[in-house]
């Protein structure tokens, strides 16, 4: 990797990230909700017959496993089976799993999402997801503070492809219902690797942060919930969230078979850290799938 990714990303994209940091100023720093940051599902992107690739509908289908901490921060991890789905139809797209793609130039977003531009260089996307919260019955650790509530999503992204193969993005994310979500912003960079003509292994890092409401419903401890639980007061304003950096690898079976698998390390940052909830300031997770193209 360069040693300065900013040096590398060409002018528009500075100014992307700069837009960020006018975001930290005006909604404050956000990254969007993940139950937990290192459990997202590794992008996978499966090359797809010239034929299929014509179409405007596709999609794909099948099982996941997923390893992860019960919640961000926590001690315990758990395993979690769950089906993936895909869809596409021309611009449009609706998953329940990022990774779960089966277009060859570029990963989608988990939600109902629409490619606003779709370029060699530049992706513009916009997209509404169901955001679950957490429930303090996600670990014993949680009991005596209260949920946050299930709501709805807006996230707008903005990437570019680099001259080396490399691709930076930029995201921001708002709790639309105003149930306790927040704003959020996430940068990150990443590249694929060809291993084999089917198959592949890419590498991404990724830094997030987030605004004051977002910090006070996942890491703050209200007097009240201080008193219940023997958990110190804690009120975090807006920051950093965390780092993670992921690896991941995916093979295809046939022309309509794929199987991947991923690995990501994530460490808290800033009020996420210092908070009395952050049990465990790193976490891994490990996400596993096979999926069947149509």
């Amino acid at each position: 990797m360069h040693e300065n990714i900013w040096r590398i990303l060409p002018r528009p994209l500075q100014a992307v990230c700069a837009c960020a940091g006018v975001l930290y100023g005006h909604a404050a720093w956000a990254q969007e909700q993940e139950p937990v940051r290192g459990g997202d599902v590794p992008r996978v992107e499966v090359s797809v017959p010239t034929e299929e690739g014509k179409r405007d509908f596709e999609g794909a289908i099948g099982p996941m496993l997923i390893y992860r901490p019960e919640y961000q921060g926590g001690a315990q991890s758990t395993l979690a089976a769950t089906p993936g789905v895909f869809l596409r139809w021309g611009r449009f797209t609706i998953t329940n799993a990022s990774g779960f793609v089966t277009r060859r130039d570029g990963d989608v977003m988990r939600g109902l999402a629409a490619d606003l531009v779709h370029s060699e260089r530049w992706r513009a996307n916009l997209a509404l997801r169901l955001d679950h919260g957490r429930a303090t019955k996600d670990s014993s650790a949680l009991s005596g503070l209260d949920d946050v509530r299930r709501t709805v999503r807006g996230r707008l992204q903005l990437s570019h492809t680099l001259d080396d193969g490399w691709s930076a993005s930029a995201a921001a994310s708002v709790d639309l219902l105003g149930r306790g979500g927040g704003t959020v912003v996430d940068l990150g960079v990443g590249r694929s690797f060809p291993l084999a003509p089917r198959a592949s292994w890419n590498l991404g890092l990724n830094a997030s942060a987030a605004d004051r409401r977002y910090t006070q419903s996942y890491f703050g401890v209200s007097a009240a919930q201080a008193a219940d639980t023997g958990y110190a007061p804690y009120a975090p304003g807006s920051g950093w969230r965390d780092l993670s950096v992921s690896l991941g690898a995916r093979s295809e079976f046939g022309e309509r078979w794929i199987g991947y698998v991923g690995v990501s390390q994530a460490w808290l940052m800033g009020p996420a850290r210092r908070s009395p909830l952050s049990q465990q300031p790193s976490s891994w997770a490990v996400t596993g799938g096979l999926a069947w193209r149509f």
